[in-house]
């Protein structure tokens, strides 16, 4: 009775992990076909640069064909500059000029980045429809 028990047991496990395993893998295929802004805009560690692009007017720039490079500070990047942040939120020019920092007409790896940039990406490689996102840990002020 115990060794049937294990083995139902077993068998529950595998299915749960099968079906488990195909939510996850259609959630990423969901992602994917979304654009660049979607994908940040759905991320709950960019909520500040999702605003922010929104602010500058540059959702529908980025939500065309493409392909872009998107390089999204963390809101913990821009913490230590918030002041700084308000300040161009008055400046929607500045405010754009920044954000085209972080933004690349074409698709980038993670490692073509921190090698041809020298900026560390945190999180890299996350592919939308219309080009690849990287999560990076710093505001580029200037580039």
């Amino acid at each position: 009775m115990k060794i049937l028990s294990n083995i139902l047991l077993a068998g529950i496990f595998a299915i749960a992990s099968t079906l488990t395993m195909g939510v996850l893998d259609a959630e990423a295929q969901e992602m994917a076909g979304d654009d660049v802004v979607s994908v940040v805009n759905a991320s709950d560690d960019h909520t500040i640069f999702a605003e922010l692009i929104e602010e500058a007017q540059l959702t529908e720039t980025l939500s065309q064909q493409g392909p872009f490079t998107i390089l999204a500070p963390t809101d913990e990047a821009f913490e230590p500059i918030s002041g700084e942040i308000e300040e161009m939120r008055q400046n929607p020019q500045q405010l754009q000029n920044v954000l085209i920092n972080h933004l690349f007409q074409g698709e980038a790896t993670s490692d073509e980045v921190e090698e041809n940039f020298g900026i560390d990406v945190a999180d890299g490689d996350i592919d939308a429809s219309n080009g690849v996102i990287h999560s990076i840990d710093e505001v580029l002020l200037e580039r």
